[in-house]
């Protein structure tokens, strides 16, 4: 209890110093600190020097000396104290006992050292150990994109090769298609040469030749209606146009233009209304067929009037 309502009495009492003007300046003022702490001191040693040294008077004391001819002969006798005197401690014990600490400290500084160096070099190693994956890693995803480079490029070229290969199957297919068109195209005209040798015989010995200028005028009418003959002009052109017809009045090949317009666009036209007009109107006997099979049509759009 007392101890407890001294310490309360200080904390009091410090509490009342540090609101004090004098604490505040002292407590922000680094300089005034430093010289009253000087000055303490000073006065501490000036009180000390006041109290040690011993400032009375002493009166002087006067002895008596006797003078002798020669020394009495004493006995020196040993001293009963010398034996019970205990042997001082020498200073080397504790000078070992420090050089042992010293040499503790020494060790246990080594073994630290010897241990930072040991983590050390296992943090080294493990960084080694640690890039050397890292690299291995690098190389087998490096190797995997070079494998699946160069399989992506060889199946570009198989793509590339499966290509060509279609493209020359179609190639080939078309060669032949042509081949047998031109086949046929070469038989229907060596049959047509034929037959149109034997019609104008036929004609020659007086065959029906009404029946065939009917049939011509039929299919240039159809055709004619097929026709955009604003695409013409307003002038009168004459153009004329080749065809090979099939028993069904289908076309066989294109028509070709002998005689041009001069208008590409009205050329143009009149070689659409051809092909619009299938199937063209045709005899169903066979003669008279053979003489309209092959046909040199004259057409002029702007004179025809229905």
């Amino acid at each position: 209890m007392i101890f407890t309502k001294l310490l309360k009495s200080k904390e009091i009492i410090f509490t009342r110093v540090s609101k004090t003007r004098i604490f505040s300046k002292l407590h922000d003022n680094y300089e005034l600190q430093a010289n009253l702490f000087s000055f303490a001191i000073h006065f501490g040693l000036f009180i000390f020097m006041l109290v040690s040294i011993q400032w009375q008077m002493k009166d002087v004391y006067y002895s008596e000396i006797e003078l002798w001819d020669a020394m009495p002969m004493q006995i020196k006798s040993q001293p009963a104290a010398n034996k019970n005197k205990v042997p001082k401690p020498k200073k080397s014990i504790s000078k070992t006992i420090e050089q042992q600490k010293l040499l503790k400290i020494k060790e246990d500084a080594e073994i630290k050292l010897k241990k930072k160096r040991k983590a050390e070099k296992r943090a080294k190693i493990k960084k080694i150990q640690k890039q050397a994956l890292k690299q291995e890693k690098l190389e087998q995803l490096q190797k995997k994109l070079l494998e699946q480079e160069k399989l992506e490029q060889l199946q570009k070229k198989l793509l590339e090769q499966e290509k060509l290969e279609d493209i020359q199957k179609t190639l080939l297919e078309q060669e032949k298609l042509d081949k047998l068109k031109e086949s046929i195209l070469d038989q229907d005209v060596k049959k047509s040469t034929r037959i149109a040798i034997e019609g104008d015989q036929e004609v020659i010995a007086g065959s029906n030749t009404g029946e065939l200028d009917k049939f011509k005028a039929m299919i240039q009418q159809k055709i004619y209606q097929n026709v955009n003959k604003q695409l013409c002009g307003s002038d009168l052109v004459e153009l004329e146009f080749e065809i090979r017809l099939m028993p069904t009045g289908e076309l066989l090949g294109e028509p070709k233009l002998i005689q041009s317009s001069k208008i590409e666009s009205c050329d143009q036209a009149l070689e659409r209304a051809i092909l619009q007009s299938q199937p063209l109107p045709v005899p169903k006997d066979a003669k008279l067929f053979s003489k309209l099979k092959n046909l040199k049509l004259k057409f002029s759009p702007n004179a025809y009037t229905e």
